[in-house]
């Protein structure tokens, strides 16, 4: 993902980023509109480490219940770590080559 293509799929979302010593660990992508978070990413240096654990709070905080994320059903600790949270598996969506998983966060 290029800089450009950040912007253009951030475009009018809350932006939350991890950041240590100038060096961004991790970031959230809200649509505040729809309680949605639709980007969480952590640099792969830093999982398991706490970062998406503090997006996923801050996050949590920033919106009104219920909360919803989608979550490619391929990723498998992806799915474990929001289950871990509170999430809940909604429904499974998508083509037989994309699946993924509307969770939510009540």
């Amino acid at each position: 993902m290029t800089l450009d293509d950040f912007d253009k799929h951030t475009e009018e979302e809350y932006i939350l980023l991890v950041e240590e010593n100038n060096q961004i660990l991790g970031f959230a992508s809200l649509y505040l509109p729809d309680n949605f978070i639709h980007n969480l990413f952590v640099h792969p240096d830093f999982s398991g480490k706490g970062v998406g654990g503090l997006l996923l709070h801050a996050s949590i905080e920033k919106m009104k219940k219920p909360i919803r994320l989608k979550c490619v059903s391929e990723n498998h600790a992806a799915l474990r770590f929001y289950e871990s949270k509170g999430w809940k598996k909604v429904v499974e969506e998508g083509n037989p080559d994309e699946k993924y998983w509307v969770m939510e966060y009540n």
